[in-house]
């Protein structure tokens, strides 16, 4: 409650607040009353031009704590493992689906006339899926070593493997928001007036309130990286006994847990959120969920749910919760095409989803997480969603 009352309560610049261009000076001092640069105006939405920004113009730069002995160029480093994991998805058709962010969006015209960018969910070539430019050849060589290409299949046992795939899932996701925030600045100092209706500085809100949040994990996770040691991180690791035909990496505060009772995740302001990896092996499939050990008392609930549910009520909550957070999701040309048209469409529109409408869907899935926990004959677990993972 919190978080929405300072985002959607506090839309507009204050004069001794530090200027959204990234002087470091005062707004009131900096760009306030800037001139309106008809040449730079366009008539597409900000965010999607923010959007378009970040597709065409992102910074390569390595996210390694020890910059002074990068190596190598900057590569486009995967996410999710493309030998171990995105090609066993991909299979003979060497491609995979995804939400291509890096691909035009499509404008869609609303009923009241407002212009909202929709991005498909398309063939990506499985070399370039979820790949960004975050790290130079030599530290994303010895970071991810443990669970590349050669590495074991993950051993639930290993601290280090645990560690590293909840780093790698946070770090991806710290370099898109920090790029982000870098695009905002770049196209306020260009023309401030342009970027300063109500719903765009809302954005700048959450860009700000994420370059808190993400600081201070990063913080612990340069540390570690440093000394080489893998402390201070509390992983759920949940077996999946089939070989799932999709993967995906988040970092989320899921807003309800099992039985659809809602997580306590803000705290002062503050969102506390988890490290989320899903992916396929040769016969089995692993759900990965980290944490801070210090937020562990926020999610050690829902971490138990998770650990003690039947694979029924597991499926379910995935195939409800995820499809909401599907940016980073990979599917196999097997899942997507066994889909009709109806559900690519609805899986599309989920992945859409942002600001006031993601939260009114976030709470229909809390009520119907809710209703199925009050089913105590546990049938309604084996029916699936209309968006079935699971297929």
């Amino acid at each position: 409650m919190e978080k929405l009352k300072y985002l959607f309560g506090n839309r507009k610049i204050k004069d001794n607040e530090s200027c959204p261009c990234g002087s470091g000076v005062k707004f009131v001092s900096c760009c306030k009353g800037k001139p309106l640069k008809i040449i730079a105006t366009s008539k597409k939405p900000a965010d999607v031009q923010i959007m378009e920004k970040m597709r065409s113009a992102m910074k390569k730069c390595c996210m390694h704590p020890d910059q002074a002995h990068c190596k190598g160029k900057i590569k486009e480093a995967h996410a999710l493992q493309n030998k171990k994991i995105i090609s066993l998805l991909a299979g003979s058709e060497h491609h995979v689906y995804m939400l291509n962010l890096k691909k035009q969006p499509i404008l869609i015209t609303l009923d009241n006339g407002e212009v909202v960018p929709m991005v498909k969910v398309s063939k990506v070539s499985a070399n370039d899926a979820t790949t960004e430019t975050c790290f130079c050849d030599y530290h994303d060589n010895i970071v991810f070593a443990v669970i590349e290409k050669g590495a074991p299949d993950f051993d639930e046992t290993s601290e280090e493997m645990k560690f590293i795939y909840a780093y790698k899932a946070f770090i991806f996701e710290y370099y898109k928001q920090r790029i982000a925030y870098d695009i905002f600045q770049s196209y306020f100092r260009e023309n401030p007036i342009a970027f300063q209706s109500p719903e765009i500085i809302g954005m700048y809100r959450m860009l700000q309130l994420k370059k808190q949040e993400f600081e201070l994990v990063k913080q612990h996770y340069d540390t570690q990286i440093l000394k080489n040691t893998f402390e201070g991180i509390s992983t759920c690791a949940i077996r999946i006994p089939e070989q799932i035909k999709f993967a995906g990496y988040a970092y989320i505060a899921p807003d309800y847990d099992l039985n659809g009772k809602r997580i306590k995740h803000t705290i002062k302001g503050i969102m506390h959120r988890i490290a989320i990896t899903i992916f396929p092996e040769t016969t089995q499939s692993w759900l990965l969920l980290s944490c801070l050990e210090s937020e562990k008392y926020i999610y050690e609930k829902l971490f138990y749910q998770l650990e003690t549910a039947s694979i029924d009520k597991l499926k379910f909550y995935i195939n409800m919760v995820l499809p909401l957070y599907s940016e980073n999701m990979v599917l196999s040309p097997l899942l997507w095409n066994a889909w009709n048209k109806e559900i690519q469409m609805a899986y599309t529109y989920y992945a859409n989803l942002h600001g006031p409408d993601a939260i009114r869907m976030g709470m229909c899935i809390g009520f119907g997480l809710k209703n199925a926990a009050r089913d105590k004959s546990g049938k309604a677990y084996e029916q699936a969603p209309k968006i079935n993972l699971f297929l």
